[in-house]
C-alpha cells in the first residue's frame, strides 16, 4: 500500500508547482528591475521588466516602479499616486491609439473629434461653452473651427442678441460624418475595454465619475 501511493505521489501533475515557480520568478524579475532602476540603470531595469512580464495579472509599468523609488520615506498615499498617474498615462495612450486608428480614417485630430462629437450631443453651442465642453483652450478652438469649417463640416454665426458672442453647428455633412463615426469609434472603445468584466467596467466607470464630481466640488463649476 505504501510503496502504490508513492508511485501515485511522484506520478503527480507538477504544473500547479511550475505555476507557483513561475509568479515567483515574476516577482523576482520585477525586484531585480527596481534595483536596477534604484542603481540608475533604467535600460536594464525596462528589458528586464518586459522580458519577464507575468501572465497572471498587468505589472505596473516602469515609470510607476520608478515613481515608488524616488517617493520612499516622504510619506506619499502611493494607492491614489498610482490611480491618478494611470489615468494621465491612459488619457495620452487612448487620445494617441484613436488618433492613428478610427479618427486617422476621417482625417480628424482627438480634439476636432471631441468638438463635433460636443456639436452633435449638445446642439449649437456658443464657443465660449464649447471649449470647455471640448477641454480646449478658445485660442485653440478657433484653430478647429477653422479646420472643419474649411471642410464644411461646421458652421459659425453672430449672436443676434449678442453680437460680440458667436454660435457654432453642424453642417449636414458634419452631422453625417460624426453619426457614421461614432460606430466604428464605439467599436474600437469596445475592443480595447474587453479585457474588463461589465462588473469593472462599470466600477471603472463610477470610480472617475467620483474623481471628477470631487474636482468639482473642489474647483467650483467651470465657466
Amino acid at each position: 500500500m505504501t510503496s502504490k501511493r508513492r508511485r501515485d505521489d511522484s506520478a503527480a501533475p507538477t504544473t500547479p508547482v511550475k505555476a507557483k515557480g513561475a509568479g515567483n520568478k515574476a516577482r523576482l524579475a520585477a525586484a531585480k528591475a527596481v534595483g536596477a532602476a534604484k542603481r540608475g540603470d533604467t535600460v536594464l531595469a525596462a528589458t528586464q521588466l518586459i522580458s519577464k512580464r507575468s501572465t497572471a495579472r498587468q505589472d505596473k509599468p516602469l515609470a510607476e516602479l520608478l515613481g515608488e523609488q524616488r517617493v520612499a520615506g516622504l510619506r506619499i498615499n502611493l494607492e491614489s499616486m498610482a490611480l491618478v498617474s494611470n489615468i494621465h498615462r491612459g488619457a495620452g495612450f487612448i487620445r494617441e491609439h484613436f488618433e492613428r486608428s478610427i479618427l486617422a480614417e476621417a482625417e480628424l485630430h482627438w480634439s476636432a473629434f471631441v468638438t463635433l462629437w460636443c456639436l452633435w450631443i449638445y446642439g449649437e453651442l456658443e464657443t465660449r461653452r464649447l471649449a470647455l465642453e471640448a477641454g480646449v483652450a478658445k485660442s485653440t478652438l478657433s484653430s478647429i473651427l477653422n479646420m472643419l469649417e474649411g471642410r464644411k463640416l461646421v458652421r459659425r454665426r453672430t449672436n443676434e442678441l449678442e453680437r460680440r458672442l458667436v454660435i457654432v453647428n453642424l453642417t449636414a455633412s458634419g452631422a453625417e460624418l460624426i453619426s457614421t463615426l461614432f460606430p466604428k469609434f464605439n467599436a474600437e472603445e469596445t475592443r480595447i475595454t474587453a479585457r474588463l468584466s461589465p462588473k469593472q467596467i462599470a466600477a471603472a466607470t463610477e470610480a472617475i465619475r467620483i474623481i471628477l464630481a470631487t474636482i468639482t466640488d473642489i474647483d467650483g463649476p467651470l465657466d
